[in-house]
């Protein structure tokens, strides 16, 4: 395979990942229930995706840098419905 093909793989696959989470953060948007969703997932999940940034910046990955900020975004999102919607 080529360079650009890998990259593109590794595009998609970073679109797919990021894509998987926009509906909890929509759904929990607008229902504002949040009793059942996991706060220390989000913050795993954040603490990770914050690592794969600092790992693709010293690395000079652009793909990865931008997915891994998306992902911080999406999870940042979570976690401030989550702490503001809990009882």
């Amino acid at each position: 395979m080529s360079a650009v093909e890998i990259e593109i793989i590794g595009i998609a696959a970073a679109i797919l990942v990021n894509a998987a989470s926009i509906p909890q953060v929509v759904k929990t948007a607008t229902t504002k229930q949040v009793r059942d969703l996991s706060l220390p997932f989000w913050v795993v999940l954040l603490t990770g995706a914050l690592l794969w940034t600092i790992y693709g910046t010293l690395t000079h990955r652009i793909a990865l840098v931008a997915s891994s900020l998306v992902t911080c975004c999406l999870c940042f999102t979570m976690i401030a419905l989550i702490l503001k919607y809990r009882r």
